[in-house]
């Protein structure tokens, strides 16, 4: 009976000793720890990590490492299947034990990210997951295996930070706003507008008190009509799928096509001018606003054409399709109607996120 008794005991206590083990390790905060806001940039191509530490000057930003893209396993894109989901979900996680280190050098020997202690330095106010475009895709795409990441990723973030969080897909409105909301908090005013390039959708963004559909806004503690608008599937990714195969649009199309002018490109981009007419004609009404252009326009070089198309010089990012895009995110600039003045900003969304989260700005009634 003893040995029975003993065989028990050993199997309870190495049944005790994993589930303490496989348990997610919690470092108790400072006493004085900021409130903070753990955000998650999931965006079509990679997943990228922000934490935002109140101090009494405003938000302060610490960036963490860059994983793949949530969208990846759904779209079976760049070389994934569901079969990598757990994987993914995995590498999202990893990523805020990784940005209590300092992060590896880049190309240029520049430092990925600089450590932040979060746990010891944050009393976490909310940690959220925000999907964009690439997965406003994926769930049209598959909704099932959608909700089913979704639901994976909830789970085991909650218990890694042993609070609630929150992971969902941005409405397309959100998305435009939070860009617009992120420079407005390094204005005096809120008279400008914001163009957003990303890999599967493009936003326009800007106070429109005309508008009778423009949904109502708190921002800086009064109420302002903000219009906004998402063109999906015309991200710069996305186009480079569907117009990219021509010869024209080629990386040193320059030196392949006899006589080559950057119209020989812009005619196999079709459809842009026909989705953005209610839209151009919105912008060119909206009065004397100072434009912003982010994400991937704020990239843009006045050389890019020249040396990637014509020069066929490599641009040390995603070369093939260097050309491609000079051309195109011109043209759609061109087409919206933008004014020349604009400024390049390479302020992130996920700042007005946090702002919005913070003032309830959309909760205006």
């Amino acid at each position: 009976m003893n040995h029975y008794r003993l065989i028990i005991f050993l199997v309870f206590a190495s049944v005790l000793t994993a589930a303490c083990t496989n348990s997610p390790e919690r470092v108790r905060p400072d006493p004085d720890a900021s409130p903070c806001y753990i955000i998650y940039d999931a965006g079509s191509s990679a997943t990228r990590l922000f934490i935002y530490q109140e101090t009494t000057t405003g938000w302060l930003m610490h960036k963490g490492p860059q994983t793949g893209a949530l969208s990846d396993p759904i779209r079976r894109t760049r070389g994934k299947s569901m079969s990598d989901a757990n994987n993914t979900i995995s590498d999202v996680l990893i990523a805020l034990d990784n940005i209590r280190r300092t992060g590896p050098p880049d190309k240029d020997g520049e430092l990925q990210w600089t450590a932040f202690d979060w746990q010891l330095h944050c009393s976490t106010l909310a940690a959220v997951v925000y999907a964009t475009a690439g997965m406003r895709l994926a769930e049209k795409q598959d909704a099932r295996n959608s909700a089913l990441l979704w639901t994976k990723l909830n789970e085991r973030l909650s218990e890694k930070l042993g609070v609630s969080v929150t992971t969902r897909t941005l409405t397309e409105y959100e998305e435009g706003l939070y860009s617009w909301l992120a420079l407005r908090e390094l204005r005096e005013d809120g008279n400008f507008g914001v163009a957003e390039m990303g890999g599967a959708s493009l936003q326009v963004t800007f106070p429109c008190p005309s508008c009778e559909d423009a949904p109502k806004v708190r921002v800086k503690g009064r109420t302002m009509a903000v219009f906004g608008h998402s063109f999906l599937g015309w991200g710069q990714d996305e186009a480079w799928r569907r117009f990219g195969g021509s010869l024209a649009c080629s990386w040193g199309a320059g030196l392949k096509v006899p006589n080559w002018s950057v119209d020989d490109c812009e005619k196999a981009i079709v459809g842009f001018s026909t989705a953005s007419a209610g839209i151009t004609g919105l912008v060119e009404d909206s009065g004397d606003l100072k434009w912003y252009l982010t994400s991937a326009f704020s990239y843009m070089q006045s050389t890019d054409i020249d040396y990637f198309c014509r020069r066929g010089i490599n641009s040390g990012f995603e070369p093939e399709s260097s050309c491609f895009r000079a051309i195109y995110l011109e043209k759609v600039l061109d087409t919206l109607a933008l004014p020349t003045t604009y400024e390049l900003s390479d302020v992130n969304w996920t700042l007005g996120a946090v702002v919005c989260s913070a003032t309830q700005c959309l909760e205006t009634q």
